[in-house]
């Protein structure tokens, strides 16, 4: 009964354990997890009912342990006498009720109701029907990546062993900080409490001094092929429907970006390489097609918003190749006549900069000194003087009150800027930049989605995935050009209902596989 107002913890996970036994959930007013992200999303984390209760209400939960048991006592929830069963979900209902209306005028009171009534909590919904539809992976697609995978790493391990004079295990970084730097006498750059530094940063530094470095690394990139991506998706098939049912967690990520788990798919990787394989194994139903729509460079069009910088809004508003704008200005050449390398370095800068990365982050990336790397964020800086004004006057906005907030009023507090420590008011002045950007751009994106879903309506198309600025929609061939009319449109136009002063550009592209379709 929808005109019954109901309050739950997490309205997603209710809304799909309902809908699993035949229950539709309408109705519901408050969410006490989702009320609480968006008051402050990094004081509960990840935003439990007990935590909950305990700061604001001052009181405990009754643990679930007390209630089912432990050992030899141990029964299942739904294994418990009803009235013992019936006595905790009325406690449990009890405290969540209390701890809404403890909160909720809050929400009002800091500006955050329309953004809770109008993205955060409708959203659920979304979530709760595309975990439920999940996306189709090939198993035997998985199996033939991880045998190939399998023995490039075995190959690969013989090199090495090669190389270090003898066999040893690889992925212990006990014996390989030996061979290293005790046998091949490397220099130590770093030192860890267990012993000496083996990680990427560390590595990156050493490639030109033995060929291992490089061997090592491609050694580890296969190793995470395999642990991180074909074994786990391959687990985590459902041998029901073929499909993965990953979980989006809501009141995860600080910046009010969504995250996935169990399995994590957004962390996916990239369209390059090997790792656009893995892209290979997820496909649509039978018959089917994927459409992937994608936002083009949505955090520096933002940036561009924000800043008011005039030479960032009018490359985008005229469609100038940003990336190549900047190589230009870091270069000293002509536009047309900047070089596919010059280019990607300019890429990277721009980047660099949405992200608050330095001079010693910038020059690790780029594999350049750390005084060239200056030289080019200064040139950045000079070139985009707005954007220069922008994050200075952000940066005092957040020592002043504390937070910073996205175009729809989300707020980031950063407590760091408070601190004694040089090093952690340096990263609070970071998130201070960046949180207005990364959570704007995940702002529109949930817009996006509620639009597209509602769009969806009637149709056997449906959303699948969201990863990052990529929406995924599987639908049959006879309504692909709808489907993708709809992911455009409304892609496009969030930005216009939040006032951006730059246009938003999306790649739209359809495949039987997710590959194919970007």
């Amino acid at each position: 009964d929808p005109a019954r107002q109901k309050i739950v913890h997490h309205a997603r996970l209710a809304i799909g354990v309902l809908r699993r036994v035949g229950v539709t959930l309408r109705g519901v007013v408050g969410d006490t997890a989702l009320v609480s992200y968006l008051l402050d999303p990094s004081r509960h984390p990840p935003h439990h009912l007990e935590q909950i209760a305990r700061a604001v209400l001052r009181r405990a939960v009754q643990p679930l342990k007390g209630v089912v048991g432990s050992g030899k006592d141990f029964r299942r929830f739904d294994q418990l006498p009803p009235a013992r069963a019936g006595a905790y979900a009325c406690h449990l209902a009890e405290v969540c009720g209390a701890a809404w209306y403890a909160m909720e005028p809050e929400l009002a009171r800091v500006g955050l109701d329309r953004l809770y009534q109008d993205v955060d909590l409708p959203l659920s919904e979304t979530l709760a029907r595309m975990e439920e539809v999940g996306i189709r992976v090939d198993p035997v697609r998985l199996a033939t990546l991880e045998r190939s995978f399998e023995k490039e790493k075995a190959r690969v391990a013989e090199d090495i062993h090669t190389l270090a004079g003898r066999p040893f295990n690889i992925g212990s970084l006990k014996q390989l900080g030996v061979v290293l730097f005790e046998e091949l006498k490397l220099p130590v750059l770093k030192k860890t409490k267990t012993g000496y530094s083996t990680d990427s940063e560390t590595f990156e530094k050493l490639r030109s001094k033995h060929p291992i470095i490089e061997q090592i690394l491609r050694w580890r990139t296969l190793a995470k092929l395999i642990d991180t991506y074909t074994t786990v998706l391959t687990r985590a098939i459902d041998p029901a429907d073929g499909r993965v049912h990953t979980t989006f967690q809501q009141t995860v990520a600080v910046s009010g970006r969504l995250i996935t788990t169990e399995p994590d798919l957004q962390r996916t990787p990239v369209r390059t390489g090997e790792f656009r394989q893995i892209r290979e194994a997820f496909v649509a139903a039978p018959g089917w097609r994927l459409v992937s729509a994608d936002w083009s460079q949505i955090e520096l069009r933002l940036l561009a918003h924000v800043s008011s910088d005039q030479r960032l809004l009018e490359a985008f508003r005229t469609g100038t190749d940003v990336h190549r704008a900047t190589a230009a200005e870091l270069f000293d050449v002509p536009p047309q006549l900047v070089t596919r390398e010059q280019r990607d370095v300019g890429k990277t800068v721009n980047f660099a900069t949405v992200y608050g990365q330095g001079a010693t982050a910038l020059g690790q990336n780029l594999r350049i000194s750390r005084s060239k790397a200056k030289e080019y964020i200064d040139r950045f800086f000079a070139c985009y003087d707005g954007v220069a004004a922008w994050k200075q006057q952000v940066v005092t906005d957040a020592y002043l009150h504390g937070y910073t907030a996205t175009l729809l009023g989300r707020r980031r507090y950063i407590p760091e800027l408070k601190s004694n420590n040089f090093t952690d008011r340096a990263y609070g002045e970071r998130i201070a930049t960046n949180a207005p950007i990364q959570g704007s751009a995940a702002d529109l994106c949930k817009m996006a989605m509620l639009r597209i879903d509602r769009d969806l309506a009637g149709m056997q198309a449906r959303l699948v995935l969201q990863v990052h600025d990529e929406l995924v929609i599987e639908c049959p061939p006879e309504e692909v050009d709808r489907a993708v009319g709809i992911a455009r449109k409304h892609m496009e136009e969030v930005g216009k209902a939040v006032g951006l002063t730059v246009p938003l550009a999306v790649d739209v592209g359809v495949g039987e596989t997710w590959a194919d379709a970007h």
